[in-house]
């Protein structure tokens, strides 16, 4: 679980790998999420259309995003996990030391989960991982979430459930939106782990979170992967794209600290 800090500063400076703030107080060496990247790209785009740019993106772990919530200068504060070990996952190891073929075959068998739960070796990282939230999500270092976000693939879902119990939707007394939102999407691959449920089933299986905007998604056929829909492939701008409007989306709310549970890509 990694964190993500958008910043008021302007930015001076910066690469793909490397991002300085103005005062030159800190340096980055390597930003292993490409969330952070997509956000300074996204406001790259808007540098060239003249408009007003006073933001970067800082990665960080959860000791500094538990001391950046302190500090004003920090608009926006992601925490960005991915989800556990799936049963797709475990499909396609055992697939490939019985048959010894290739990802492709193995997709295409009858038996591949679509849009597969955790498994139970996903389950226990998290628990682990809700040992963690426990220990940096309190009122001690005020590092509260004030939404969370989830792809609408269902380990992503059950994964942020588990990581964060104490804020689970309709049991939770704080009362902490929950959104799933269909730009947290994995990156469509072709694969049948891929292919999103409906969202009846979603809420009949995970109830009290926010399915409004996947479900107007669907109905304008632009998420891919739903069993209606195609294309089943994304191609890397496409995703950018979704990257960008999913980023325009956070910066318009007015949550400060925000969790997104969501996938490799």
């Amino acid at each position: 679980m990694q964190s993500a800090t958008i910043a008021s500063t302007p930015r001076c400076d910066a690469s793909a790998m490397a991002l300085k703030r103005d005062s030159g107080d800190y340096y980055f060496e390597e930003h292993s999420e490409a969330l952070v990247s997509a956000f300074n790209v996204f406001y790259d785009d808007m540098q060239e259309s003249e408009k007003r740019v006073t933001a970067t993106a800082r990665d960080m772990n959860l000791i500094e995003a538990a001391l950046a919530v302190q500090d004003e200068s920090y608009d926006k504060i992601l925490i960005l996990m991915r989800h556990g070990e799936a049963k797709h996952n475990v499909f396609e190891r055992q697939y490939a030391q019985k048959h010894g073929s290739s990802f492709e075959q193995a997709n295409e068998d009858e038996h591949y989960p679509v849009d597969p739960m955790l498994t139970g070796k996903g389950c226990g990282t998290m628990l682990n991982v809700s040992n963690r939230t426990a220990t940096f999500f309190n009122k001690e270092t005020g590092l509260l979430p004030d939404l969370f976000v989830v792809s609408p693939l269902r380990r992503a879902i059950q994964s942020a459930l588990i990581s964060f119990p104490h804020d689970a939707p309709l049991t939770s007394l704080s009362g902490t939106p929950w959104v799933c939102h269909p730009a947290c999407m994995e990156q469509a691959n072709g694969n049948k782990s891929e292919f999103v449920s409906s969202p009846e089933l979603l809420e009949e299986t995970f109830p009290g979170i926010n399915y409004e905007l996947f479900n107007q998604s669907l109905m304008r056929g632009d998420v891919y992967n739903s069993n209606e829909k195609v294309p089943l492939f994304e191609s890397k701008i496409d995703l950018m794209n979704r990257t960008d409007a999913f980023l325009e989306w956070i910066k318009e709310r007015d949550e400060r600290v925000v969790v997104v549970s969501s996938h490799a890509t």
